[in-house]
């Protein structure tokens, strides 16, 4: 194919996929910003330490606050200073990469309604599922699994001022999410369009397939360490599932691409100890493919 072909093509590609997610994008950032700017700490924090119910409320709390993956830590470090359990803290820190009004408006956009309630039901399932772990064993004083009171000294230079305990109005906290999250959703639909055009249509389902045990674990291989932020892995997502992967091993590409890159980890471990994180990330691995063979089934 010619350069100026193939890079034609591309643009075209990449033109289609902006136009399609722009008005969900738009939504997405002030649903957000509104979320950011006037969901007070006090009260959020007053409800999380209630036993089993403070699992299910950190999951629901990690899936509305909007916010990068990094900014995800200095609040479950707020959470720890408030004597949450460590299964709370840990189904907060789970949940929240998995979902956001952002990510589940641009999934709906992008991918349809199976992805978008699949995605919204897993994510609290598998939040609320690892929560009860953590606190059964910090129960048991599993060595590694009694939360500490360790602060997190490691600052993140992109997190927004907000998790830094500065109040902003309504404005900068719709700019601050653009900043944040608009350069690596385009950045996921460059790609995208990149997949889309240069590789043959017949290459995934040749090597991977479009079933079986092994796609799904690829997937997640795959998926996992491409991760770079919440909301580029749908339009990737889009564009295997237009190469002819199937939708089982595309759900599981989808959950298990974002959560676990390398600085979250590094910050995660300040927070709920090295031995959890470790167990969080194996946990993570099963989780996404176990959520990818039961869509396949039921979605």
């Amino acid at each position: 194919m010619p350069l100026l072909e193939m890079g034609y093509k591309i643009l075209k590609e990449f033109i289609s996929l902006t136009l399609l997610v722009i008005p969900y994008f738009i939504l997405g950032v002030a649903f957000g910003a509104l979320l950011r700017t006037y969901l007070k700490p006090d009260f959020v924090f007053k409800y999380l330490n209630r036993g089993v119910s403070s699992i299910i409320n950190a999951s629901i709390l990690g899936a509305i606050l909007p916010g990068c993956a990094c900014a995800t830590m200095p609040m479950a470090e707020g959470l720890k200073e408030k004597r949450a359990r460590l299964g709370t803290i840990a189904s907060f820190i789970m949940v929240s990469p998995l979902l956001s009004p952002q990510t589940v408006i641009l999934t709906y956009a992008m991918l349809g309604w199976k992805f978008t309630i699949a995605r919204i039901i897993f994510s609290l399932t598998g939040a609320i599922i690892l929560g009860i772990v953590f606190n059964y064993f910090e129960k048991l004083k599993v060595r590694g699994f009694v939360s500490s009171s360790v602060s997190l000294d490691t600052e993140c230079e992109s997190c927004p001022p907000a998790s830094k305990g500065e109040k902003i109005g309504f404005w900068k906290s719709f700019i601050d999410i653009i900043k944040g999250l608009g350069k690596y959703f385009i950045l996921g639909m460059f790609i995208a369009s990149l997949l889309t055009v240069l590789i043959p249509e017949d290459t995934i389902p040749k090597y991977i397939g479009s079933s079986g045990v092994f796609a799904y674990l690829v997937a997640v291989l795959v998926g996992i360490p491409i991760y770079i932020c919440e909301g580029e892995e749908i339009p990737i997502t889009l564009a295997l599932l237009k190469l002819g992967l199937g939708k089982g091993p595309a759900f599981s590409f989808l959950l298990g691409a974002v959560g676990t890159c390398i600085p979250t980890m590094l910050m995660a471990q300040k927070v709920i100890g090295k031995r959890p994180v470790l167990f969080y990330i194996i946990y993570w691995f099963l989780f996404a493919i176990s959520s990818g063979l039961i869509f396949s089934l039921f979605f």
